[in-house]
């Protein structure tokens, strides 16, 4: 039987609907909902990109201590493990795989990747939330 979509197009697929619950549902902190959706993406990784064994540890241990700072309730590191970072982090990763993210896949260029996606990833977020608070006054609602 022949798969209807590219197992990479799934992992894109399944990053851009994980950023879009960190724009969208995760708007002001992360919750276990965020570290199972972040879960979940990092299953569909496992089964359609290629990783060494570094980079499957370290999404290991970075899905481990997302759960970790929801259960603590580390609200000043919950930004590092939300919707919005991890989509980013999978995004680079399958693209990076692909060879269609700087042209590289080493270590330092899917760090300076990730740095930049999350960050135009949490500014539209940012952006999201104002202009959620502003629709919301304008409409009289509370």
């Amino acid at each position: 039987m022949d798969t209807i979509i590219s197992p990479q197009l799934a992992t894109i697929l399944s990053a851009l609907l994980v950023i879009y619950i960190g724009i969208v549902v995760e708007k002001y902190y992360v919750s276990w909902s965020s570290v199972y959706t972040n879960t979940l993406s990092f299953i569909v990784m496992l089964g359609t990109i290629e990783m060494s064994d570094s980079v499957f540890l370290f999404l290991l241990v970075y899905t481990i201590l997302g759960y970790i700072s929801v259960k603590m309730k580390w609200k000043r590191i919950f930004p590092l493990f939300g919707c919005k970072t991890y989509g980013s982090l999978v995004l680079v990763l399958t693209l990076g795989s692909e060879g269609l993210l700087l042209g590289l896949y080493n270590v330092y260029s899917v760090i300076i990747a990730w740095i930049l996606v999350a960050l135009l990833v949490h500014f539209i977020g940012y952006e999201y939330v104002k202009y959620s608070r502003r629709k919301k006054r304008w409409s009289g609602k509370r």
